[in-house]
């Protein structure tokens, strides 16, 4: 018997999940219903899914007639604790996208509802299945280069996908509660899943050296903004990005907000500059592990180009790792490597390279493996790529921790 799924919030994000329920996992799930709050803003999904899947602004009248078993949570992250209880108290299987919850408090009201309805949430870090995720976690469950003491971890997110998380409701601490939790969850939960290991406490320091009230000008939107023709972060609807902007074209922004505004006033263009903007852009972090090793953690959301490096120190070795996306990539720049270095002296040092080709579908192929995973025939899972509620629980408590970190100037324990 198929799932019978239903998608609550149509934005951006959400049309690569209606992509792989309609054309890659369509033997095993069913979409069945559309859920938002703007009805302007599910005609426009409609559009351009070129599909007339049934949407709802009403949640019970959508139960009451789609009939779904399986809830996909992609609204905005400081409503997912609400979205989960209202899918468990529904009897269905609850679906989450990233971070599981912004908070502390929404990480206990989430608990609190597995523990009443004995059900559990599966949350979708897509980057546990891109090829080259599971390489490095292969690698690493062979335990190539012993005990692992510390690590230097560095996401280098660019200007391009940086200003997007300042153009939109990202950009309000209370929404999503900065880049350390909507997008260090990512970071974290990769962390955690290499190491075979639990945080416990984090040191942080975070500021804004490049967007919101560290730049002169500012405006209130790009649309009607004085100096938008000069900006460089202006709003470019013709973004080209598969995972920002799937299809590459303006009629995204247009169908999915622009058009849809007059119903909720969400401005999609906000200024990337806007004075009341309270999240960072640059952020570092120590994090401890429960089994000694120490992380030094490096975000920052104005990189001249995207990806990751990431170094493991061992007592008998050390695994390098370097990750470059395709769309920022200089041309004489080769292919992402592994580079695995064995020895304890001079004399006895081997080295190990290997080498990936991009994989150019939706987040580096992680999202196609998931879907196979999470809603089409599944199957087994040697590596532990599908993650539970305590995955999401810890790999946000991370960046909720060095949060409170930075306001308090100290180190601040996990205690989960």
């Amino acid at each position: 018997m198929k799932r019978r799924v239903v998608i609550a919030g149509c934005g951006t994000r959400a049309l690569n999940f209606a992509d792989g329920f309609l054309n890659r996992v369509s033997e095993h799930s069913e979409l069945v219903a559309l859920y938002d709050k703007n009805s302007a803003r599910i005609e426009g999904f409609n559009k351009l899914i070129g599909r007339n899947i049934p949407g709802f602004t009403d949640w019970d009248e959508m139960l009451r007639t789609a009939k779904p078993d399986t809830l996909v949570i992609i609204v905005p992250d400081h409503l997912h604790p609400e979205f989960v209880e209202k899918g468990f108290a529904a009897g269905l299987d609850v679906v989450t996208e990233k971070p599981m919850a912004m908070n502390r408090e929404g990480i206990e009201r989430i608990h609190a509802a597995e523990v009443k309805y004995g059900k559990e949430v599966i949350v979708t870090f897509n980057m546990r299945f891109t090829p080259y995720s599971a390489a490095i976690k292969k690698l690493l469950m062979d335990n190539p280069i012993g005990r692992i003491t510390n690590v230097n971890a560095e996401w280098y997110i660019d200007r391009t996908h940086g200003q997007e998380y300042f153009h939109r409701w990202h950009s309000d601490m209370k929404n999503g509660g900065g880049l350390l939790v909507h997008k260090g969850t990512h970071h974290f939960d990769q962390l955690n899943w290499y190491l075979d290991d639990e945080p416990v406490s984090v040191f942080a320091r975070g500021s804004r050296q490049i967007y919101g009230d560290a730049n002169d000008f500012y405006g209130e939107r790009c649309s009607d903004c004085a100096h938008s023709k000069d900006c460089w972060a202006v709003l470019k609807s013709t973004l080209e990005d598969a995972d920002l902007n799937p299809g590459s074209d303006g009629n995204i922004f247009n169908e999915l907000y622009f058009k849809a505004e007059h119903l909720d006033g969400y401005k999609r263009d906000r200024c990337c500059f806007d004075r009341k903007t309270d999240i960072y852009d640059t952020m570092n972090a120590m994090i401890t592990y429960k089994k000694g090793t120490v992380v030094n953690y490096c975000e920052t959301a104005y990189s001249p180009w995207q990806g990751f490096h990431i170094d493991f120190n061992g007592t008998d070795g050390r695994i390098e790792v370097y990750r470059i996306f395709k769309a920022c990539r200089p041309d004489n720049l080769g292919e992402d490597f592994i580079r695995i270095i064995k020895g304890t002296t001079r004399q006895n040092i081997t080295m190990v390279e290997k080498r990936f080709e991009e994989v150019m579908t939706p987040h580096g192929g992680g999202d196609y493996a998931m879907f196979e995973q999470l809603f089409g025939a599944g199957g087994p899972d040697p590596l532990g790529q599908v993650a539970g509620s305590r995955a999401g629980a810890l790999s946000a408590l991370v960046g909720i921790t060095a949060n409170e970190s930075i306001a308090s100037g100290k180190e601040e324990k996990i205690n989960f």
